[in-house]
């Protein structure tokens, strides 16, 4: 094999490669634009200028998927799946404040990724987060369908908070309109919001092994909502107060992994999201949406029983899964009775 060059991938592209230390060049070129719904031709045309990647004599060029899928955000094409993922999970952004915070009724439905073959027996059993029955805003109305489990036997502790299958599940969300008043608060939470907003970091996908370093991340000039949170959370408590980063599926009918952070103020967990306060603030509008993002809880946003925003899916071993190894979620709002 032959590796290109990483050092001056296109900047034109819009995102920064994953470090080369942590890359995984197994993804080919055709299966890649398949799954992310981008022509090949711009794959290749990335790759002859500088989009890192290495050549087998058998399966041709390879890349790392979390760079396809940065290529893919960034293409412009408005039809590839991240775009038109983010795109339809804003929506509710852009409507009325009072949807965002009202108790909402959800069927919820979660599985693991579909696999088979080789994917299958490589990536093995897989575990699934479960829900935070506990958290502010949360009621489950019945069991898990089949039932769950806090923890599997014989598993380690961070295995704790997920079960072996599928599951569905019926679950009372409420929102909470709120804001933060302490200035230490608004000042971190400011930081990194500026910092996406201005450029200096830029909101990408980011590879599973970095998203557990969000300094160096962060040094690197990328975040994802994994490593923003965990920055966040970080300055929030090097400032003397308690705060801790979340992660859960924010649910509408295709739903997707999300992650934020909660600060302890006025004896109530207040949440912040300068991910979505910055996304929402790149489609021109959601002015109201952007400050609701600084201490209000959204009634679209499952929380998971994982700390510290650990992955929602895991091997058997507590190990996480590529980043292509989405969990399937669907959720289907329920007409709440007057």
């Amino acid at each position: 094999m032959t590796t290109t060059d990483p050092a001056g991938t296109p900047a034109a592209a819009g995102f920064r490669p994953v470090p080369a230390d942590l890359a995984r060049y197994d993804t080919g070129l055709v299966d890649a634009a398949a799954h992310l719904g981008i022509a090949a031709s711009h794959l290749s045309g990335l790759a002859d200028a500088g989009l890192p990647h290495v050549r087998d004599a058998g399966r041709g060029a390879l890349f790392d998927y979390t760079d396809l899928t940065n290529a893919a955000y960034f293409s412009g094409s408005n039809t590839s799946i991240p775009e038109l993922a983010w795109r339809f999970l804003l929506r509710f952004g852009q409507s009325s404040p009072a949807t965002w915070y009202r108790p909402q009724t959800w069927d919820v439905t979660v599985r693991p990724p579909v696999t088979s073959g080789r994917v299958a027996r490589e990536l093995g059993p897989l575990r699934l987060a479960v829900p935070d029955s506990a958290a502010p805003g949360v009621e489950l109305l019945g069991a898990l369908e089949p039932p769950g489990e806090a923890a599997w036997d014989g598993g380690p502790p961070a295995a704790r908070g997920y079960q072996v299958s599928a599951y569905r599940i019926v679950v009372r969300l409420s929102g909470a309109e709120d804001q933060v008043r302490d200035p230490r608060i608004r000042s971190a939470y400011d930081a990194v919001l500026d910092a996406l907003d201005s450029g200096a970091t830029t909101y990408q996908a980011v590879a599973e092994a970095l998203r557990s370093d969000p300094d160096r991340a962060w040094e690197l000039g990328m975040a994802d909502c994994v490593v923003a949170s965990r920055r966040l959370t970080a300055r929030l408590r090097a400032a003397g107060l308690t705060a801790r980063t979340r992660r859960g599926y924010l649910l509408g009918l295709v739903g997707g992994d999300h992650t934020w952070c909660e600060v302890q103020e006025d004896g109530r967990w207040k949440a912040l999201d300068p991910v979505f306060a910055h996304l929402i603030g790149r489609t021109g509008a959601g002015g109201a949406f952007r400050e609701a993002c600084r201490g209000s809880r959204f009634n679209r946003l499952l929380p998971c029983a994982v700390e510290d925003a650990a992955p929602l899916i895991v091997r058997a071993g507590g190990e996480p899964v590529p980043l292509w190894a989405l969990a399937g979620v669907s959720a289907r709002p329920r007409r709440e009775e007057a």
